[in-house]
């Protein structure tokens, strides 16, 4: 009868842990991020039978049992839409990095973010998300406020590779920045040059330029056919000039031939021309078809391309599937100035719960790492999806199904002691 004070009494603590966790996990099925905790049971001893008898098994009979284990469910949580920048969800393995006061590293899967006061990413509880900077915004004077100072983008980057998990840095995202002009370094044409054309008549073709301090520019090249022609084909001069023909800025004289075909008889054609402090490699054509050409009948729209961008300012940022905090900027400039870490564990199921639906790290957990491509190049081993948010992984049905579990199980529990309390009444009430 002792045995079932034993089972009785471990069965209730048992089965009160288990109300707790399942209870904790249904309080927690709105909360972002959140990993269901799953308890494991175990025997706390056992006795084993013995009739006198050989057996081919080995029977026992068990004396208790407790809590074993409190496993992490590590499914993925459904996503939900986010009007918010900087939400952000893995979708795969990998947990979100953050970083406490005292610097202390915490893991998890809420991405609920936003900025702080200096433009540093935080989560809810003010902890200060990791990743890898890109180090190329400095500080200049603002062009619009000169007394002032504003940050600015000090070269253009697509993509940041992660360093190393113990590398891993606060996250800042100034909340103005400027995006500093780039001067034009070339400019490429096509064009069909009209072979009707009678000498005299111009054919303009024109391209945008930016000059080193910003501002906008016309070049403009005007093709005339020569007063003497080949035999066969077609000659042409050319007077290219910046800004105003009458008031140009810099001018390049030039002439071109070509074919019977109405393709160019010497390339390739290039000249260079200044733009207000900087040249510009200009090109016409680097084959016979491949630039200007000179077809009778042929309809070839003339364009032109050219680089270089005015200043801009700050739009907004976002962070794409590879986890990179892309800048835009108005004047259509995109740029990433970080990368968004996504660690991850040998062990997920070692970690510690460290309050907030933070884990931090363990001996069993092992230290966070990052994968590895076999090119030895850092990967995230996951997606990150921005304006989304992960929701609890908790089924609703199944905690309340367990929590029913539990509550039989616990009363049943304590209906055992009861039933052998009144059972060694009645043997002590024999006696007497």
């Amino acid at each position: 009868m002792n045995r079932s004070f034993y089972n009785g009494i471990s069965g209730i603590k048992t089965h009160q842990s288990g109300i707790d966790i399942w209870g904790n996990n249904i309080a927690n099925v709105n909360t972002v991020g959140y990993k269901a905790n799953l308890p494991e049971f175990g025997s706390i001893f056992s006795q084993a039978l013995y009739d006198g008898n050989s057996s081919p098994t080995d029977d026992q009979i068990g004396l208790g049992s407790k809590l074993a284990a409190t496993a992490i469910s590590m499914n993925q949580g459904t996503l939900q839409q986010s009007d918010n920048a900087l939400d952000l969800a893995i979708q795969g393995d990998g947990w979100f990095g953050v970083s406490g006061i005292n610097n202390q590293q915490f893991f998890t899967r809420s991405g609920q973010f936003s900025t702080n006061a200096e433009g540093y990413v935080i989560n809810g509880d003010g902890y200060f998300l990791l990743g890898t900077s890109a180090h190329n915004i400095g500080i200049m004077s603002d062009p619009e406020n000169p007394q002032e100072t504003i940050p600015f983008l000090s070269n253009s980057v697509e993509s940041v590779d992660l360093t190393t998990p113990d590398a891993q840095e606060r996250l800042q995202l100034p909340a103005r920045m400027y995006y500093p002009p780039e001067p034009s370094t070339y400019a490429e044409f096509k064009a069909n040059l009209p072979v009707e054309y009678t000498p005299g008549q111009i054919y303009n073709i024109r391209a945008g330029l930016i000059a080193p301090d910003g501002s906008q520019h016309t070049l403009t090249i005007a093709f005339s056919k020569s007063a003497t022609q080949p035999p066969l084909g077609t000659a042409w001069t050319y007077h290219a000039y910046i800004d105003d023909v009458d008031n140009p800025s810099s001018v390049v004289d030039g002439a071109l031939e070509f074919d019977e075909r109405g393709g160019l008889r010497t390339y390739p054609a290039t000249f260079t021309i200044n733009n207000h402090g900087q040249a510009i490699s200009v090109t016409l054509g680097t084959s016979p078809y491949d630039g200007l050409v000179s077809i009778a009948g042929a309809e070839i729209a003339p364009s032109s391309i050219s680089d270089g961008f005015q200043e801009g300012y700050l739009n907004g940022y976002r962070i794409d599937q590879e986890a990179n905090i892309v800048a835009s900027f108005d004047n259509g400039r995109l740029s990433a100035i970080g990368k968004v870490a996504v660690f991850h564990f040998q062990n997920d199921q070692g970690l510690e719960k460290a309050g907030s639906n933070i884990f931090r790290p363990s001996a069993n957990s092992g230290n966070a790492i990052f994968f590895k491509d076999a090119t030895g190049s850092t990967v995230l081993g996951a997606h990150v999806i921005n304006n989304a948010l992960e929701n609890s992984n908790v089924s609703l049905a199944t905690a309340l199904t367990e929590l029913i579990v539990m509550q039989k199980a616990f009363d049943a529990s304590a209906k055992s002691i009861t039933t052998s309390d009144q059972m060694i009444q009645k043997a002590i009430n024999m006696k007497k």
